[in-house]
């Protein structure tokens, strides 16, 4: 006897209509999980932009000339810090430029007015100005400067090393500076500050010699 058509029917349907529902439910979890990947990445995105804009604009603020692409800088010499309640040694005062544009980078390098440099840090070493070429100490080294009108800008790191003193030069965009000069180095290594990062480097290029960095401590 051939069963009823009801029946028939009946058992066809429920095992494709659960084959329909299960299909439909591993579609949808991978689409579930793409669209929550994509909130993620879109909220990343929008984070990863705002920082690049931060940065951009940080960098146009700081433009003195779109074609040279000079950024305005930031110039300090290290003194004993005259605060005797703060425990840090040494404090930062700022290398002051009476006319425009002050400290700044050229072509990537941090640059200052020779004049300044050299009344900063004395007259001591020869020097000599022919043209936009500084000839200083003896035996002579040359640095190239360029002009602001009448004020002569030349590379601060260069010229400060035949006095001794080393430069160190930080911030994002490597246009800040402050300058450790030799007395200060040597201040620094007789009250065992000789592991501040000024003293190692400035050890490091030869500034600073006799100086057993295998013994000092990180942060020491």
């Amino acid at each position: 006897m051939r069963p009823r058509s009801g029946r028939v029917t009946s058992d066809w349907r429920l095992p494709a209509l659960l084959a329909v529902i299960t299909f439909s439910a591993a579609c949808s979890a991978p689409e579930a999980s793409h669209t929550s990947d994509a909130s993620a990445s879109a909220v990343t995105s929008r984070n990863e932009d705002s920082a690049r804009a931060a940065f951009s604009d940080a960098a146009v603020r700081s433009l003195l000339d779109t074609h040279l692409h000079e950024l305005r800088g930031h110039l300090t010499i290290k003194i004993r810090n005259p605060n005797l309640d703060d425990e840090s040694p040494l404090a930062d005062q700022d290398v002051v430029h009476e006319s425009a544009p002050g400290p700044h980078t050229y072509l990537g390098v941090l640059n200052a007015d020779v004049s300044v440099l050299r009344s900063l840090l004395g007259d001591q070493v020869p020097m000599t100005i022919a043209g936009e070429r500084v000839f200083l100490g003896e035996p002579a080294v040359a640095i190239d400067g360029h002009r602001h009108g009448d004020a002569l800008y030349v590379a601060v790191k260069p010229f400060a090393r035949p006095y001794g003193a080393y430069v160190r030069i930080t911030c994002t965009f490597a246009n800040c500076g402050a300058i450790w000069t030799s007395d200060i180095l040597s201040y620094m290594r007789s009250i065992g500050f000789t592991g501040a990062p000024g003293v190692l480097e400035a050890h490091a290029e030869g500034l600073l010699e006799g100086l057993d960095v295998r013994a000092i401590r990180p942060g020491g």
